[in-house]
């Protein structure tokens, strides 16, 4: 009896251990029971069946693309995933530990700041953005899945990383970043890869100079896209307030824009260049003060100052330098001794072998200014010739020279005394002048007198001349 006794006792507990070598992990507890085992193992043996990634079907999705760490295990699932340890043992092993995880067995080399990650810093459910890892932990909502599987990443940046570009560029994070330091972007990034090529100076420009800051965004991203650049005055001051259009590059290069100007042909202009015009720079005419509209060129003192002070300001041409000068140099003067015969003096006798200078000589129109004259309120004679009559001639001849005199030879007197005051008749025609006009002195030295003069027979006659 106590024999059938020990029999029955142990064959139950034998039998057992056959069929359960263990307690289920918590996460199998609802497949406990002999009549589940098929769920796991092949029928009547120890190892696995398929029914592994029958249930966890999302694996199943990644083994059959052959993507991932289990690409290559379809079948040894017990090699890292044993059960029947216990109810609060975790079903994954690390044969080399989890920090030591060789994550390029995964397909996703970790390189650059990545290789120093602690896992959780991506594997976190934040991260998970599979539809299929989503949807069967939902379906086994008993169990936070989320927080402990390591599946469900994408292997794009903005899987972890937050796009702080706000769509305005690509997803492909990679095509200016690296994951070394991503701020290197700044100065790695291939500009020609743009739609706007960087050349000449642009390429020394600092980024932000055209990719402003967006105050709006909590981290300052710098703005990518959306920026107008299909012409120069985008990003410039247009100098020339819209003088010449938005076709800067039809003067300028991007290497230096005020040396590096291209050649430009003035004479399509309507004012084309020449003389001493072709080698000034073009800002001598072309002035801040002028920016918005050209420069005027109708007359010569638009850009030359007037060295002649306005002496020639009530000639009708307003301003016309042309009748002495052109373009090739202001010195000499084209002015020619036939063209004065067209001014209010004209040269005649001695006055055409007399020097320019001689009569155009400096003087000052203001004070501390000297230019030479050429114009005067009059052109009386004593404006150029001192007058010997001591002003004799001022109130019946108002001193005009040529009354007596020609301008060949002053002593070629011309005089009409009989048109005078004082016709002569008789012998008086035939009398010296000087017996009549004597010298006389005053206190700037001797001169002839003319006016007044004796008239009465005894001023020059004695009585004995007269019975002669």
């Amino acid at each position: 009896m106590r024999l059938f006794f020990v029999f029955t006792y142990f064959i139950p507990l034998v039998l057992f251990a056959q069929f359960s070598p263990g307690q289920l992990s918590k996460y199998h507890a609802h497949l406990e029971g002999n009549s589940n085992c098929s769920q796991c193992h092949k029928l009547r043996k120890k190892e696995l069946s398929t029914g592994c990634v029958d249930c966890h079907s999302p694996l199943k999705e990644k083994i059959e693309a052959k993507i991932g760490f289990h690409a290559d295990k379809p079948n040894k699932c017990g090699e890292c995933h044993s059960d029947h340890n216990g109810k609060n043992f975790e079903l994954v092993y690390w044969p080399k530990d989890i920090n030591n995880f060789n994550h390029d067995d995964t397909g996703y080399i970790l390189t650059g700041k990545h290789q120093k990650l602690e896992c959780k810093k991506c594997h976190t459910s934040k991260n998970i953005k599979e539809p299929s890892i989503i949807n069967w932990a939902n379906e086994h909502s008993q169990f936070r899945i989320l927080d402990r599987t390591f599946l469900g990443l994408e292997e794009t940046c903005k899987s972890c990383h937050k796009n702080i570009h706000r769509d305005q560029v690509s997803n492909d994070c990679a095509s200016c970043h690296n994951t070394s330091d991503w701020d290197l972007a700044i100065s790695e990034f291939d500009h020609n890869q743009a739609k706007f090529l960087l050349t000449g100076a642009h390429k020394q420009v600092d980024c932000i100079k055209c990719h402003p800051a967006q105050t709006d965004h909590p981290e300052q991203v710098w703005q990518l896209t959306g920026m107008a650049y299909d012409n120069c005055s985008s990003c410039h001051d247009d100098y020339h307030k819209g003088t010449f259009g938005q076709s800067c590059e039809t003067c300028h290069t991007t290497v230096d824009w005020k040396k590096d100007l291209k050649t430009f042909d003035h004479a399509q202009t309507k004012y084309p260049l020449t003389g001493k015009h072709t080698t000034v720079q073009c800002n001598e005419c072309h002035q801040k003060k002028y920016a918005g509209f050209l420069p005027k060129y109708d007359r010569c003192n638009r850009c030359h100052e007037d060295k002649h002070y306005e002496q020639f300001a009530r000639r009708n041409d307003g301003g016309d330098c042309t009748p002495c000068h052109n373009v090739n140099g202001f010195i000499p003067a084209m002015f020619t001794s036939s063209m004065h015969q067209l001014a209010r003096l004209q040269l005649d006798g001695a006055h055409l072998a007399v020097p320019c200078n001689k009569c155009h000589e400096p003087f000052q129109p203001k004070k501390g200014i000297t230019t030479t004259r050429f114009t005067w309120k009059n052109y009386s004679c004593n404006v150029c010739h001192k007058d010997i009559h001591r002003n004799q001639f001022v109130n019946n001849y108002k001193n005009e020279c040529e009354t007596c005199h020609k301008t060949d030879l002053f002593t070629n007197v011309i005089f009409d005394h009989q048109k005078s005051s004082f016709p002569l008749d008789g012998r008086h025609q035939y009398v010296k002048c000087n017996d009549c006009h004597k010298s006389e002195m005053d206190t700037i030295g001797s001169f002839i007198r003319y006016i007044p003069t004796a008239r009465q027979c005894s001023d020059c006659h004695t009585f004995t001349e007269e019975i002669r």
